[in-house]
């Protein structure tokens, strides 16, 4: 869980909870790129789609294949 503390920081925010996150996905899924946002998987995503989620959720991603996985990530505040 990722704890914002530089952008919180740099941006002069008090709450994680004002915090949003996308990831918009460059490439379609392979084998072995995992993404799970508040313990629900992410399944075999497209390219173009996108995810978000805000403040303290849960979220974890890893590339366990043998292509990299690239990602679009932003983070904002509300």
């Amino acid at each position: 869980n990722d704890k914002y503390s530089y952008y919180m920081q740099a941006n002069q925010i008090q709450s994680i909870t004002d915090i949003v996150r996308v990831i918009v996905f460059l490439e379609n899924w392979k084998p072995g790129h995992l993404l799970e946002i508040n313990g629900i998987r992410v399944p075999e995503w497209k390219c173009g789609d996108y995810v978000s989620w805000a403040g303290p959720t849960s979220h974890m991603a890893a590339n366990l294949g043998h292509e990299n996985r690239y990602t679009l990530q932003i983070t904002g505040s509300v």
